[in-house]
């Protein structure tokens, strides 16, 4: 079974990390693994001990702390939280019952947020983790594009009119198709009828079929005639919406401004009013 003493412990509690491990871990055994985990196993050990040195513990108090936590980190691969602290209660009384009541709280605070809050951290350590391969994903920043300089940029209502002309196009072409499509298609699908061989009383069923055939061929081609008409006053409306854009040029001072436009003719009324009551 593995023991130290408190005399061992008293000169080693100065040292630094890496010193301090490989002097505290010579007096155990390590049975437990063989790989990268020993050493994390041993690094436990001796952060526990030094936290009780550093606390004031008896020197008794301080082997029996690095005991425990050389039993307690392989059981650290806990399922929950619950099951942990209760196992952390259930070593210290077994290990540690004569701590003073003050200490035992500050211990059992450092442990337990050692080992909640690193509890993933421990299972992963536990489980083989360090042994497995980490895929590094790279991704790639890329900046945003360099805008183009002030004098090639476009005025904020001619790109909204650009904008909007190309949506125009767009709908242009799209009603255009469609009217393509309806003109070359089939206006009209005739049912077969059948024709009796003979006899006087099948006729009148024969010009009832006839009837109808027209009726529906007629509405038909009126739907194809509307449909079509439809289409033709849309694409018109377009057109015309699509000149007015393009021969719209930019607006002049007085478009702009019309009250300037006309504050010449007004001045001119008022001026010839104005005289035309002084010869009164």
């Amino acid at each position: 079974m593995d023991s130290i003493t408190d005399t061992e412990l008293r000169p080693r509690a100065e040292e630094k990390m890496e010193a301090g491990v490989q002097r505290l871990s010579a007096h155990f055994t390590w049975p437990e693994f063989c790989d990268q985990r020993r050493a994390f196993h041993q690094d436990f050990v001796y952060n526990v001990t030094m936290f009780a040195a550093t606390c004031g513990f008896p020197w008794s108090e301080v082997a029996q702390a690095a005991l425990m936590a050389k039993a307690l980190f392989p059981k650290l691969d806990c399922p929950d939280v619950p099951t942990l602290l209760s196992m952390l209660r259930d070593m210290l009384s077994e290990y540690m019952p004569d701590l003073g009541s003050a200490q035992r709280i500050e211990f059992t605070r450092f442990l337990t947020d050692t080992c909640v809050r690193q509890r993933r951290l421990f299972q992963a350590a536990l489980r083989g983790a360090t042994e497995e391969t980490a895929i590094q994903l790279r991704m790639e920043v890329q900046s945003p594009p360099t805008p183009c300089p002030l004098a090639q940029g476009v005025d904020l209502q001619e790109w909204e009119s650009e904008e909007k002309e190309a949506e125009l196009r767009a709908l242009l072409q799209q009603k255009e198709e469609k009217l393509k499509q309806l003109r070359n298609g089939e206006r009209v699908s005739v049912e077969e009828i059948e024709v009796p061989e003979d006899g006087e009383a099948n006729r009148e069923k024969l010009f009832v079929s006839l009837n109808s055939a027209v009726k529906a061929t007629k509405e038909q081609i009126l739907a194809s005639l509307t449909q079509e008409v439809n289409l033709l006053t849309e694409i018109l409306q377009l057109k015309l919406k699509k000149a007015e854009m393009t021969t719209r040029g930019p607006q002049t001072a007085a478009e702009s401004n019309p009250d300037n436009s006309n504050s010449q003719p007004e001045t001119t009324v008022k001026a010839k009013k104005l005289k035309s009551k002084t010869k009164k």
